[in-house]
């Protein structure tokens, strides 16, 4: 029988093969970017933070496994600030956003962005397998490595402002925390999908939950390519 390691081990050598980590617009940023570029992409995260929980709450009802509803809300309650509006990861993203000058009223929601959602929607509703793979390797451990890299390319965005207009930036929050979060957070539902993915068919759901979200990644970043400058 194939052991538990070997299938997360699989999932994430799924994640870092994947062409979505290569994207010709993280690709193009690696040594710097544009605090419009840098906006953009927040803009639209926050679009996908909004609808992350909602994934989570669907995932959950697609198994009556007690524990496993139980991990679920945890991280949710997590992603939610534990009850504290003020610590919600949407409410960090969206204060961030307003220090970054772009308030409420000057977001737009990109087609691609729109697109990615409703795929993503699509996908935690196939199954709850398809929903672990698409919310564990695919999002939670996915996003621990594009929040590193946009981590490290907004620090080199700050310096660089700083140089050259004396314009201080505000600090990054929002990456540290989430960067925070999705370590415990991924390695919960890989742990979970270690116990619950026992057969060959439960694997085979994980993995394509895995591989199909990755894919609609793809077209969050495709929007982006739309319109950046």
């Amino acid at each position: 029988m194939e052991n538990t390691i070997t299938i997360t081990n699989k999932l994430i050598d799924q994640v870092k093969g994947h062409s979505i980590l290569k994207n010709e617009w993280l690709r193009s940023r690696q040594d710097s970017i544009s605090l419009f570029d840098m906006k953009l992409w927040l803009s639209q995260e926050y679009l996908v933070s909004i609808a992350f929980v909602n994934w989570f709450l669907i995932a959950a009802t697609k198994t009556n496994d007690q524990s496993a509803k139980i991990i679920l809300v945890q991280n949710i309650w997590e992603e939610l600030g534990e009850g504290d509006l003020n610590n919600t990861h949407v409410r960090i993203l969206d204060d961030f956003l307003n220090e970054l000058g772009l308030t409420f009223d000057l977001r737009t929601q990109l087609e691609e962005t729109k697109a990615y959602l409703y795929r993503m929607e699509e996908i935690v509703n196939y199954s709850f397998f398809h929903a672990l793979g698409a919310l564990g390797p695919a999002n939670e451990y996915l996003l621990k490595l594009e929040y590193f890299e946009m981590s490290r390319i907004y620090d080199i965005l700050k310096r660089n402002i700083y140089e050259s207009k004396n314009v201080i930036l505000p600090e990054p929050k929002f990456f540290q925390v989430n960067l925070d979060a999705d370590e415990g957070h991924s390695k919960r539902l890989f742990d979970l999908i270690e116990k619950m993915a026992v057969d060959h068919e439960k694997r085979k759901f994980v993995e394509e939950g895995n591989q199909w979200a990755l894919d609609a990644r793809e077209i969050f970043y495709k929007g982006l390519l739309t319109i950046s400058n």
